[in-house]
């Protein structure tokens, strides 16, 4: 008789499909919370958004939101069966996140010596936390590939 695999349990890509939308959300709150903490310089309260800066130019959050969405999409891929692209994508756009949020604190603040806002801190943990949903949700490696692996 032929051997029959048993049905896959798609349950580790309906669970990381489940954490990449709800991150994928975060990262867009993360574009409307503070990006900056300037503390109280010269006695009034300065406040920059992702979308507004104190001059009142645009800032960065479209970015964030466009990683948001990217982050989307790759949970739509895993659940349309297209699990290693959807997956590669999904950490490409947290390494991208992580990219985003260390260049806005070290870079887009110039000479202003402020620290990172909670809409950073955000962004690198969303990054952080994608990229450990990915890894956890991963299939398990067969056991003759593990086997096949060493000295």
């Amino acid at each position: 008789m032929p051997e029959v695999e048993p049905p896959r349990s798609d349950r580790r890509e309906l669970v990381l499909v489940a954490c990449l939308l709800l991150l994928s959300i975060v990262t867009g709150a993360a574009s409307l919370m503070p990006w900056r903490d300037w503390g109280h310089q010269l006695g009034a309260p300065i406040l920059e958004t992702g979308w507004e800066r104190p001059d009142g130019s645009i800032g960065r959050g479209w970015l964030a939101v466009l990683i948001g969405v990217v982050l989307a999409a790759a949970g739509v891929l895993i659940a349309a069966e297209r699990r290693r692209a959807g997956r590669t994508l999904a950490v490409v756009a947290a390494l991208s996140l992580a990219t985003l949020a260390v260049a806005e604190w070290g870079l887009g603040a110039g000479s202003s010596r402020t620290g990172p806002g909670s809409g950073i801190w955000v962004l690198l943990a969303v990054s952080l936390l994608v990229v450990v949903a990915v890894g956890a949700t991963s299939p398990p490696e067969p056991a003759a590939a593990r086997q096949g692996s060493g000295p």
